[in-house]
């Protein structure tokens, strides 16, 4: 994905956003075609699904560290994962997506013994408070 496809006129990357997969590059989990939400505010971590800018190009991959090194992921095994060796830009971490047809799945939960997000590497649905 190229820079120029992600150009916004928004005052401030503050607020979470949405964006449309393209390409198989995280199938099965992510469909091409299904709508991701972004959260910018999200701190990427291991195993999180993210959007990152690395040498002026767009990708939506899993993030993984291995030791010192780390990596964009696609679930899709016929695609190659990348290491990443200079500096990177995270836009945002996948908070949520929706496919024709189905609930939408969120891969953060608040727990609530710690109080903290938690991550789900294949998303959930939200359970509304009260049942």
């Amino acid at each position: 994905m190229s820079k120029e496809t992600f150009e916004t006129n928004c005052g401030t990357n503050s607020e979470p956003f949405a964006l449309q997969n393209l390409g198989t590059y995280m199938e099965p989990e992510f469909s091409e075609n299904c709508i991701l939400i972004i959260d910018p505010g999200m701190q990427i971590h291991h195993r999180a699904y993210a959007v990152v800018r690395y040498e002026d190009e767009l990708y939506f991959r899993q993030y993984i560290e291995r030791g010192n090194n780390k990596f964009l992921v696609p679930l899709n095994t016929q695609h190659n994962e990348i290491e990443i060796k200079n500096e990177f830009e995270t836009i945002g971490c996948v908070v949520q997506q929706k496919q024709r047809k189905q609930k939408p799945l969120h891969y953060y939960h608040l727990n609530v013994k710690t109080k903290e997000m938690d991550f789900t590497i294949s998303g959930k649905e939200k359970i509304k408070e009260g049942k």
